[in-house]
């Protein structure tokens, strides 16, 4: 299909470059550049508005992703945060330290350090 193109431009059919994307560029491109001036233009209009979309959809995405990461992060350091809260009340049953210095020291609540205690 490239060597018709490359031979005879005008005879390669949209039907010869469907699932051909490169190809299909270079039929754009040749299309734009031997059109007449209004329709060139109107080509023009069409593949800037074509690439302004993509770079719009782009930067949303990007945008997206970042705000997602973001907002793992932050739930991943909560997690962690209460996961040591946790093991650090663990560690102070074990010595035999009151609930009323565990939740002092660990920010736990009473609840939450009882179900602790039941589930050792």
């Amino acid at each position: 299909k490239w060597v018709k193109f490359i031979n005879n431009p005008k005879e390669v059919t949209m039907e010869d470059v469907k699932d051909n994307k490169p190809l299909e560029d270079a039929m754009s491109a040749f299309d734009l550049l031997f059109k007449d001036d209004e329709e060139s233009e109107r080509a023009v209009r069409r593949m800037i508005a074509e690439m302004d979309k993509k770079a719009y959809i782009a930067t949303g995405l990007e945008k997206g992703m970042e705000k997602g990461i973001k907002q793992g992060i932050r739930q991943g350091k909560k997690q962690g945060k209460k996961e040591a809260q946790i093991e650090a009340a663990k560690r102070m049953l074990a010595k035999g330290i009151d609930i009323e210095t565990i939740i002092e020291c660990t920010e736990l609540t009473k609840e939450e350090i009882e179900k602790i205690k039941e589930n050792k």
